[in-house]
């Protein structure tokens, strides 16, 4: 087996991994925001989703996009140089942050009181910045686990880990009838357990080499990662900002529906973050040690599955959008339905623009990247202030599709001016084109009919996908590289997959 083979193997396994455990950390963590929402007042559960925001963009800026670096240079530098470098991205990390999280805590009161004018959010300010420095030692050691290539230990962590813990520990503030602070605390105290054991896995995954001094590496990742940071903070505007502009324009109920909305389109987003996080080390091995084509050779694949994918997910969260937020959470939520339709889109085309992203990363490109995120946030921020006052939620649903596609699809017209070349060809547009078809179809003449039940609503989009997925099939076939992976598939797991039909697919 070649390296690229394995590389795909690679990214197809640790797809699959990652995936199990971004669906039950989904689970865990609704159920848990679920509870507290219950739980506290409108006030109280604002002023926990604020303090929430606070630690993620606190914790984007003290680590200077080093989770970045980590995850571009560990696969490429030797095995002598992987824990010095992570050892100084984590001390760089660790002394930023408790700086950003020292003045956060410190100025709670001023912050909530300038900054947000409402003096009731102070104490989850205080409790989220003293989390800070936890929060940004997690990412840091996720972005080497990542360029480790050890999906078990990101599923461990990010996906099971904090969540439980999360869940345990709000369960049993409201068991103890705490206040707002304990249930702050319940969803900080996670970040404290998570960073050590993140840390705990990643050090265990390097060599057991003597700590030196790394200057020369150390400058190129600095060089590399900085401008990450801009990505972060502007990855942050595109995923907060409509909440902050909903509240503002409309209420808090407003805020609620849309919440929902959001929360159940991150079963479609789960696609392009489940292969992308083995995408970006590999696409850097490959690059580094082999050469363009080998990379376009293992994203080709992974574009069009992530089509038949996102077409698939997109018949209960696009098609039957309104019907599965009343089933799912009531039918006082069902005004998010049109924005989750359009939601669901805008994401199912982002999906598959999003191979391009860790293959800009693997160019080193870093500043392109943060160019893309800086762009797609003004956009994001300019078309919420001007749609949401016209169209409601829906108006930010648009706002959040189009700045997630320009983001990506930048990154794609980029990759083919960098590369004369491109991993989105026919193989993505077959197969787009039949979901299209299939989809239309069925939307117009059988969706109206079905009944509305959760037993028929998964029943038929249950039938529909595998419609579709045959269709594609049989019209298009299957590549060389899908036969690879079909076989290892089989012989690893046992699948019933007959020679005769994989040949039959192969010769379409």
């Amino acid at each position: 087996m070649t390296d690229t083979d394995q590389a795909i193997r690679d990214v197809i396994k640790g797809a699959g991994v990652v995936y199990i455990g971004l669906f039950l950390e989904l689970l865990i963590a609704f159920a848990a925001q679920v509870l507290a929402a219950q739980y506290l007042s409108v006030s109280g559960f604002g002023g926990l989703t604020t303090g929430t925001a606070l630690l993620d963009i606190g914790s984007i800026v003290a680590g200077f996009g080093l989770a970045g670096g980590l995850t571009r240079y560990l696969p490429r530098i030797e095995n002598e140089q992987k824990r010095s470098l992570v050892t100084t991205a984590v001390g760089i990390t660790l002394a930023n942050s408790i700086l950003i999280g020292g003045l956060v805590a410190l100025g709670a009161p001023m912050i909530a009181t300038e900054v947000f004018g409402d003096p009731s959010v102070t104490v989850s300010i205080r409790i989220f910045g003293a989390a800070i420095p936890f929060s940004a030692l997690l990412n840091v050691a996720t972005g080497g686990i990542r360029g480790e290539k050890e999906s078990l230990y990101q599923v461990y962590v990010k996906n099971l880990t904090q969540p439980l813990v999360r869940f345990f520990l709000v369960v049993v503030a409201v068991v103890l009838g705490l206040d707002q602070a304990g249930i702050a605390g319940a969803y900080a105290l996670p970040y404290v357990v998570t960073s050590t054991l993140a840390l705990v896995l990643l050090y265990r995954s390097l060599p057991q080499t003597p700590l030196r001094i790394e200057s020369e590496l150390t400058e190129r990742v600095a060089r590399y990662s900085i401008p990450l940071t801009a990505s972060g903070v502007a990855g942050f505007v595109y995923r907060s900002v409509d909440i902050f502009l909903i509240l503002y324009f409309l209420d808090s109920s407003a805020v609620g529906v849309y919440g929902v909305a959001y929360a159940a389109v991150g079963f479609m987003r789960m696609l392009s973050t489940a292969v992308n996080f083995l995408g970006a080390p590999v696409a850097s091995e490959l690059e580094h040690g082999k050469g363009v084509e080998d990379v376009m050779r293992v994203f080709r694949p992974v574009a069009r599955w992530l089509v038949i994918g996102s077409a698939c997910a997109f018949v209960p969260l696009g098609v039957f959008s309104t019907e599965f937020v009343s089933l799912i959470y009531g039918s006082e939520y069902a005004a998010g339905g049109i924005a989750l339709t359009v939601l669901a889109l805008g994401y199912g085309v982002q999906n598959v623009l999003s191979v391009n992203g860790p293959i800009l990363q693997s160019l080193g490109r870093s500043r392109l990247l943060a160019f893309n995120s800086v762009l797609a946030a003004v956009v994001n921020l300019g078309l919420n202030i001007l749609l949401i006052p016209m169209f409601g939620i829906v108006g930010a649903a648009v706002a959040t599709g189009v700045s997630f596609v320009l983001r990506d699809g930048l990154a794609a017209i980029e990759i083919r001016y960098l590369l004369e070349t491109t991993p989105i060809r026919g193989n993505v547009f077959g197969p787009a084109l039949v979901a299209l078809s299939v989809l239309g179809v069925f939307t117009i003449t059988v969706a109206p009919v079905i009944p509305t039940t959760v037993l028929w609503l998964l029943s038929v989009s249950g039938a529909v996908c595998l419609l579709y997925v045959v269709s594609v099939l049989v019209l298009f076939g299957i590549s060389q590289t899908e036969v690879m992976v079909l076989r290892s598939a089989k012989v690893q797991y046992g699948l019933p997959m007959p020679d005769p039909l994989i040949e039959f697919l192969h010769r379409r």
